[in-house]
């Protein structure tokens, strides 16, 4: 069964972090939108939310209600928005071998939102999510729905929280089932891939001689504020291991769902995780991935120079090898001249290895050495069959051997026969 999940929006912080968390390019895969065709830049969504909202007068508290402390009425909490999150088994998703592809989840998605929030305004945002505990990645679709009845111009009301839970549950057990998705049992491992986190963290507590509910309830806190980036990335992985996370206030509160009779405030549970604290770990540990990151970037090329450096090698060393081969070659040339042609050797230069053989330098001096050593054993050979002899009376005399030359002729034909550079 896919997981259905929201959250109400009620103060500019948690929508700015929204905000911020929808327009990450580096975590979405896909995005849509549902009544937003005025919004001619989908990244702009909030501020055209908030025109709508003031246009029918929802900027503000419908309500007053009476201060404890003080007994004077107030403006109510004012709900602007509400943030439901889509999070697809994990089996299901084709990135594990199910039938869900990212443009099918949100096709669910844009289905759920026309049949139960048609005069809504809605963005869409598909995000591949990554358990960093057992590896596994999943699709989710997060929605920003925004509260405002564009037809009867009144504010979207649901009921009070559990029943309105109950009743979004419902909902989707029927779409999943319309959809040929699995139902998810209670008490039952439900996925092949993803498991049910606690387990692994129990046993980290119990290291650390975690006892009560409220102690492992503190150390859950802890542990994932060691492991997330984000108070978004944080709240998820808290309510993945059976944490429910809420804001009042400004403050967040912590409830272990095994023990859902009390909640207890972040900050008091443990001072170093209040809103300070936890910003201080999501940036330790952004800081530390980067490195992390920069260090695999900086290994990574540290083998491509020490691979080049080791084919430069090969290859000036076979460069060399050639240089020396054509020298002895033009040594053994100059002591056979007179040869006939036909028992004249060749130069015989090996192979390039294999990780230079398409250099272009390789190529040209390779080339080069033949060509040179070619011209040479003509020039040093007899019975060349298409040399000429020399003119007698500005005439010719037609084919033959190729006369032996003075000293002086081969001199100046080896100083005009195209050499290598390395000579």
């Amino acid at each position: 069964m896919t997981i259905i999940k929201q959250r109400a929006v009620t103060e500019k912080g948690h929508q700015r972090n929204l905000r911020a968390y929808i327009n990450d390019d580096k975590k979405v895969l896909l995005r849509d939108s549902q009544n937003m065709d005025g919004c001619t830049n989908i990244k702009r969504w909030a501020t055209f939310m908030e025109a709508t909202r003031r246009r029918f007068g929802h900027d503000k508290a419908s309500r007053m209600v009476r201060d404890k402390k003080t007994g004077e009425l107030r403006p109510s909490r004012n709900t602007i928005m509400y943030h439901q999150i889509l999070a697809f088994l994990p089996d299901e998703c084709d990135i594990n071998g199910g039938k869900l592809t990212p443009e099918e989840c949100m096709a669910y998605a844009k289905e759920y939102a026309a049949k139960f929030y048609p005069n809504q305004e809605v963005v869409f945002a598909l995000h591949n999510e990554y358990c960093k505990e057992d590896k596994t990645n999943r699709y989710a679709v997060h929605m920003v729905i925004n509260r405002s009845d564009i037809q009867t111009k009144k504010r979207l009301n649901e009921g009070r929280g559990q029943k309105a839970k109950v009743e979004r549950a419902s909902r989707i057990r029927k779409m999943d089932k319309a959809w040929g998705l699995k139902q998810v049992e209670r008490d039952e491992r439900n996925s092949s891939v993803h498991k049910k986190q606690p387990s692994k963290v129990e046993k980290e507590i119990e290291g650390r001689g975690g006892e009560s509910y409220k102690m492992n309830l503190r150390e859950l806190c802890r542990l994932a504020a060691d492991r997330a980036e984000n108070i978004y990335e944080y709240r998820e992985m808290l309510e993945g291991w059976g944490v429910d996370t809420q804001f009042r206030k400004g403050k967040l509160y912590v409830t272990d769902t095994d023990n859902s009779k009390y909640s207890f405030s972040l900050a008091k549970l443990d001072a170093d995780l209040n809103a300070n604290g936890l910003e201080d770990r999501f940036l330790q540990n952004v800081e530390a991935d980067i490195e992390a990151k920069g260090a695999e970037i900086a290994e990574a090329r540290a083998a491509v120079e020490a691979e080049r450096q080791r084919v430069t090698g090969i290859r000036d060393a076979y460069l060399e090898e050639m240089r020396k081969t054509y020298l002895d070659y033009r040594k053994k040339a100059h002591g056979l001249e007179g040869t006939a042609l036909a028992a004249f050797p060749k130069l015989e230069l090996k192979r390039p290895p294999k990780e230079v053989v398409d250099d272009p330098e390789v190529k040209r001096l390779w080339l080069a050495y033949r060509r040179g050593a070619d011209e040479l054993r003509v020039e040093m050979a007899s019975e060349v069959p298409y040399a000429r002899k020399p003119k007698k009376g500005g005439g010719t005399s037609g084919f033959g051997s190729q006369p032996r030359r003075d000293a002086q002729s081969i001199g100046k034909s080896e100083r005009n026969t195209e050499r290598p550079d390395v000579r």
